[in-house]
């Protein structure tokens, strides 16, 4: 029988689902059998319906669709999907529902409960392209080599009418219910999931990991300009980097960054660019290829319900993250009634070629470009060991919280790892410790940077003792943001780490992720754990987070810290470091082949910010 659809949402993206429907209908594939709308109908769509039941209530036109097979078909605002698709699901019929199905995860988890036995459909319509299944193809049978990542690219612009024209747009939530209308979810969610269609990381535990750094140049509440890096759990690095603020706009495009060759799939054209070489599809919309279904179930859907986990896992990443930030005014152009970002379209092209994020490329109006610069230690200065570290680092509000070459000790600089001894070898910088002698003149060794995230640790001949790979990420927090750092070093030869403290020097255990603090009044820094407060009873103890507050009147500030299993190193007194010890009284010894890693993650926070848990005594007496 012919399948009998019932459209709600004839106006935005719904009317081109219901001038399909005309077609397919001439066609004689389906029959309308109502529209669902709220809004009076316009002379098109008008026409487009003819005499068919027209409602605002779903309910009356499902019962009336009669015998056969029914699909309900949802082109309405993101925060409505939920209660529409049960109305469809509720009265026995399939159902197409435009992406993203729902706000948020749980919800995915009941419509999918609820759809047993009914087919669902989800509006992505790149996902039905033969550009893509070509795509797939060539990276299933190695014709592009490894797959070092995939990037999706998208620079459009929108104009002011755009986030005046429902209520509901440009919003996070609506009367309190979960909306997500932002350039990721919406927009650009396309490109998401085309790009986890292709890796084959579609289900709702195949996202293992995420970073987003959500932006916004309007006065909206949701983000329009971002930037997403996810790994699936193939491995595979995925980055996102997306505007609604384009100074040019063009078509987005997913790239796939091939060791042998490069391809470019621009998903909204069908078309795919292998090393230049360009081919032209055509594609099954989403309607269309679930009537094929339908009529013969060995024609896969091409965007099952069941299929969009990975991608509904992204949106209740994005809803849950903190609120989006905003840029910072100097930054953006008035153009028309369009808001263009200084720099913005040049930014999402270099993250997505060298999936970084855009905190990673240190873009000026991104608050975490901004907050940690990376820098590179160029100065000659005596006893100094080169090596790459952050600084400066700042919290949001501007306060510098990182040290550079500072006068008691030159060779300390900003947030990274210093090794003090590695086979005698000095990698810190300063002076040798031995016991009953101190500190004495000694080898110094060198840090050469091999790869994006590959360091050596070599001696003063260029011996590699150690190699490290290295992760610096960064995110945004609720009232602030967190720097995580991750090295593993990894011994080609044995390798022993020493530091004062496992050669005998009490309290001196340092050695490993080090941060320098700038130089501040001792009496304004206090430093706390669930153990303890005070350098006396913090250095040296191992605690699953260690709080730094400075009560400067002028510029407040806080950092939490967590991560090592090491024993904190902590100096206030003296001068102002922070670090956790690899060898505080003992030392670390890697054989052949033998790995060691070193997680810290550090939330920085403007002003007064007293950890919950109540142990510590604060304020310090």
């Amino acid at each position: 029988m012919t399948p009998r659809v019932v459209l709600a949402g004839a106006a935005g993206y719904g009317r081109f689902h219901l001038r399909e429907i005309a077609a397919l209908e001439a066609a004689g594939r389906l029959e309308l059998a109502g529209v669902c709308e709220v809004e009076p109908l316009d002379a098109e769509a008008r026409r487009l319906v003819g005499d068919r039941p027209v409602s605002a209530d779903l309910g009356e036109l499902l019962p009336a669709a009669g015998g056969g097979p029914v699909i309900g078909i949802v082109s309405t605002p993101i925060h409505t999907h939920v209660d529409l698709a049960h109305r469809v699901l509720g009265a026995g019929a399939h159902l197409l529902l435009e992406k993203p199905p729902t706000a948020t995860l749980e919800d995915w988890r009941d419509l999918l409960r609820r759809s047993a036995g009914r087919v669902v459909q989800v509006g992505f319509q790149g996902l039905g392209s033969p550009a893509l299944r070509r795509l797939a193809h060539l990276i299933r049978s190695g014709a592009l080599g490894a797959v070092r990542g995939i990037g999706v690219r998208g620079t459009w612009s929108r104009e002011d009418s755009y986030y005046t024209r429902a209520p509901w747009a440009g919003r996070r939530t609506l009367d309190g219910v979960p909306v997500v209308d932002g350039a990721l979810t919406n927009p650009f969610a396309h490109g998401i999931a085309t790009a986890l269609a292709l890796d084959g990381s579609t289900g709702v535990d195949d996202v293992a990991d995420l970073e987003l750094e959500l932006l916004r140049a309007r006065d909206i509440e949701a983000d329009d300009t971002s930037c997403l890096r996810l790994r699936t759990r193939r491995g595979t690095t995925v980055v996102v980097a997306v505007t609604l603020c384009a100074e040019v706009p063009a078509d987005p495009v997913l790239v796939v960054h091939g060791t042998r060759k490069r391809a470019e799939l621009h998903y909204t054209r069908h078309r795919l660019v292998v090393d230049g070489v360009e081919e032209r599809f055509g594609h099954d919309t989403p309607l269309a290829n679930l009537l094929d279904h339908l009529a013969d179930p060995a024609v896969p859907l091409n965007a099952p319900l069941a299929d969009t986990g990975a991608f509904t896992r992204v949106v209740e990443a994005v809803r849950t993250a903190p609120d989006p930030v905003p840029i910072d005014p100097a930054w953006l152009r008035r153009n028309g009634n369009r808001v263009d970002v200084d720099g913005v379209d040049h930014a999402v092209t270099r993250a997505t070629e060298g999936l970084r994020t855009f905190g990673e490329l240190e873009v000026p109006w991104s608050p975490l470009g901004a907050a940690a610069h990376h820098g590179r230690d160029t100065a000659r200065l005596p006893l100094v060991v080169p090596r790459p570290a952050l600084h400066p680092v700042r919290t949001l509000g501007g306060v510098v919280v990182t040290g550079e070459h500072p006068a008691d000790h030159p060779w300390h600089r900003g947030i990274g790892l210093a090794l003090p001894d590695v086979n005698g070898v000095n990698l810190w910088g300063g002076r040798n410790y031995v016991p009953g002698r101190g500190y004495v003149p000694g080898e110094l060794g060198v840090v050469r940077e091999v790869g994006p995230d590959e360091l050596h640790w070599c001696d003063s001949t260029g011996t590699v003792l150690l190699a490290e790979r290295r992760r610096v990420r960064r995110r945004l927090v609720e009232g602030g943001w967190e720097l995580e750092w991750t090295s593993v070093l990894t011994a080609d030869a044995e390798a022993v780490l020493h530091s004062p403290g496992s050669k005998g020097r009490a309290g001196a255990g340092y050695g490993g992720w080090f941060w320098r603090l700038p130089d501040l009044d001792p009496a304004t820094v206090h430093v706390l754990t669930p153990g303890g407060t005070g350098e006396e009873q913090v250095n040296g103890r191992p605690a699953p987070w260690l709080a730094v507050v400075v009560t400067d009147p002028r510029r407040p500030w806080t950092a939490l810290l967590s991560g090592p299993t090491d024993p904190w190193f902590v100096r206030v007194g003296q001068y102002q470091g922070i670090g956790s010890a690899l060898a505080w009284d003992r030392p670390l010894v890697l054989g052949p082949g033998r790995r060691r890693e070193i997680t810290v993650r550090v939330a920085f926070h403007d002003g007064v910010r007293v950890p919950d848990d109540p142990r510590p005594r604060w304020p310090p007496s």
